[in-house]
């Protein structure tokens, strides 16, 4: 039997999304909106389902069916509607009767008045997709609502609060719409911001995360990649292509060799973020490179649920749902099939080095590949995290991650903007402002705003003294002939990790810290426990069920867990008192204290994050911090 090609991976899991996207469906507002009584809606399901309405697949049992298109003008009406109230009313919330439509579309922000990119998008695809079956009038009011959004949208800031994917985008909208309604200023726009956006590329290939300065999002790298695509297939534009392929190389270099994004390197989001890895096969799958990765990370998606509705681990918001089924439509219309080659990182012996925001030898990142092992270390350095208020920009706390070709990733995990339990890799303590840590977490006293950005008052985020613990001043990381190396440096104590594969079973992670006038030094290393998260502390088994509160267990011996189809075991040799303190999920980290970032309750996280955290008195100290062997 013939290997599924690409294609038709991404189309069967279109076909899988779809039911779950229709049950969403209120046929009395006329609009696909949130469960259990919420009152927003979900616009971004229109692409996939005209797709399939418009095309007569194997397997596709939406060719043709009225109820569909009925669905689809009925939403399409729903959001030129509200376009319509937005112009009279600045704010992202829009009201029709009881139901309120979050279309980020406060035109001061030069949003314009569909909301953001994704949404005329899937309009004008429509437009054209449909074409008569609109009706006259419909059709025609469709087309005033994007004409003048696209107006509306060109009076925008310089600077957005995430990484200039939104402008790629709006340059894929433009000048699309200028193809499809015969404008050429639309197209001209279109073009000088793809050519502007690409010349914002960095040496490694990708587009600075928010910020100058803030690194890479090997996750979201991939939603750039997308819309730069589109955009290039769309107009053909020479002057974007060296960008567009140099993007795909850098996506290939970054990942893990399952295909996986390495979330150690990312600004903005943790180890598979369904919402990313569902996109960009219309790019990637340009090189012979791009698709070898494209395959073998659709195999880890299936392996886990991840993209797929239906999965108890399918998505962390239901959202997600909706947005990759989008994006999914365009990676099965613009798949490249052809011959693949296997990634530089599934041989034994490679290394690689980025230089991400570092210079003469601070900073920069390496990856290696060591018998079954493959390491990445990250020394980013920014301080973007200290004074700006976007929960998206993360505060690179996680400086390794481990991966073992039988148990996966066995530890990092990703970085997070939450401090009232860290994921980083160590805390220096002196004692100033009575701050403490305990099992890498700090007591609600010490921290008011439990690590969300701090408005008001007289503290801010660079002088917040739970941050300073765990924020090193200077980062580096090395290749060593058994791994790799990473050295924190604070102004009380220089830190250094070195990792090493000691065989194909075994791998170890050393230690050695110099300090003056500090307390307490915790080194730590984070492990990702995976769904439905079983591990055993001393062989006590438990279960990270509860997701809303912290737990702290001693660790004498050691801690296993399974992964995949064997036991992974962390023994802490270094002799020091060790903790393992879970549950911690990444970015979407339930409840906390008042803190509420939820994921939708039909979804189970794909992981969580226990740290295996051991504490020393200050001074002096090395030898090996954890032992981790495959059974």
């Amino acid at each position: 039997m013939a290997a599924e090609t690409l294609r038709d991976w991404y189309y069967r899991r279109i076909l899988k999304n779809i039911p779950y996207i229709l049950s969403h469906f209120d046929e009395n507002r006329g609009v696909f909106r949130r469960e259990q009584g919420k009152d927003a809606a979900y616009w971004h399901c229109l692409r996939p389902l005209a797709y399939l309405y418009k095309n007569e697949l194997s397997g596709n049992p939406y060719f043709r069916d009225d109820s569909i298109l009925e669905k689809i003008i009925r939403q399409g009406d729903a959001i030129c509607k509200v376009a319509q109230a937005a112009k009279t009313s600045a704010g992202a919330m829009q009201k029709i009767g009881d139901l309120a439509f979050d279309t980020d579309a406060d035109e001061s922000t030069g949003r314009g008045s569909l909301g953001v990119e994704w949404i005329p998008y899937n309009l004008v695809e429509c437009i054209d997709w449909l074409g008569d079956e609109l009706g006259t009038n419909r059709k025609a009011a469709w087309t005033r609502a994007v004409a003048a959004h696209l107006d509306g949208m060109k009076l925008v800031s310089n600077y957005i609060s995430t990484a200039p994917n939104h402008f790629i985008w709006r340059a894929a909208l433009l000048y699309r719409a200028g193809q499809l309604f015969d404008n050429a200023a639309w197209r001209r726009s279109g073009g000088f911001l793809a050519r502007q956006v690409s010349r914002m590329q960095t040496a490694d290939g990708y587009w600075d995360e928010a910020h100058r300065g803030q690194g890479p999002s090997p996750n979201y790298h991939r939603t750039h990649l997308h819309g730069l695509d589109l955009y290039y297939r769309f107009s053909g534009d020479d002057e974007v292509r060296d960008a567009l392929y140099k993007g795909v190389e850098f996506a290939v270099r970054a990942a893990y060799p399952d295909g996986t994004p390495i979330e150690t390197f990312d600004g903005r989001q943790p180890y598979l973020a369904a919402f990313a890895v569902g996109m960009a096969a219309n790019a990637l799958s340009r090189t012979p490179r791009g698709r070898r990765l494209l395959r073998n990370q659709t195999s880890r998606l299936d392996e886990l649920g991840v993209t797929d509705a239906t999965s108890p681990t399918g998505f962390a918001v239901n959202w997600y749902a909706f947005a990759t089924t989008d994006f999914m439509t365009d990676c099965v219309r613009f798949m490249e099939e052809g011959p693949e080659e296997p990634l530089p990182q599934e041989a034994d012996g490679h290394e690689d080095t980025f230089a991400l925001s570092g210079s003469g030898g601070v900073g920069g990142g390496v990856v290696a590949r060591r018998g079954k092992w493959f390491l990445a270390v990250s020394a980013a350095e920014t301080d973007v995290p200290r004074f700006i208020p976007n929960v998206y920009i993360t505060e690179r706390q996680s400086g390794f991650s481990v991966r073992h070709d039988d148990a996966g990733v066995v530890a990092g995990g990703g970085n997070r903007m939450r401090n009232h339990a860290p994921l980083a890799n160590a805390h220096v303590l002196t004692g100033w402002m009575g701050v403490d840590c305990a099992a890498g977490v700090y007591g609600e006293r010490f921290v008011a705003n439990q690590g969300l950005p701090i408005k008001g008052g007289t503290t801010t985020e660079w002088s917040d003294p739970v941050k300073c613990c765990y924020t090193p001043i200077r980062r580096r990381a090395e290749l060593t002939k058994t791994g790799a190396r990473l050295q924190l440096e604070f102004m009380h104590a220089h830190v250094r990790f070195d990792l090493a594969a000691i065989d194909d079973k075994r791998f170890e992670v050393g230690y050695s810290f110099e300090s003056v006038d500090a307390r307490k030094v915790l080194l730590q290393v984070p492990i990702p426990l995976f769904h439905p998260g079983r591990f055993a502390v001393d062989g006590k088994p438990y279960e990270a069920d509860d997701l809303t509160k912290l737990a702290t267990l001693p660790v004498t011996k050691d801690l296993a867990l399974e992964a995949r189809r064997v036991t992974v075991r962390y023994k802490a040799a270094s002799g020091a008192p060790t903790f393992f303190t879970y549950a911690l999920e990444p970015i979407k980290n339930w409840s906390f204290q008042g803190l509420n970032y939820t994921p939708d309750v039909q979804y189970k996280p794909l992981y969580t994050v226990g740290i295996l955290s051991s504490e020393f008195a200050g001074g002096r100290g090395e030898g090996v911090l954890v032992t981790v062997e495959i059974e």
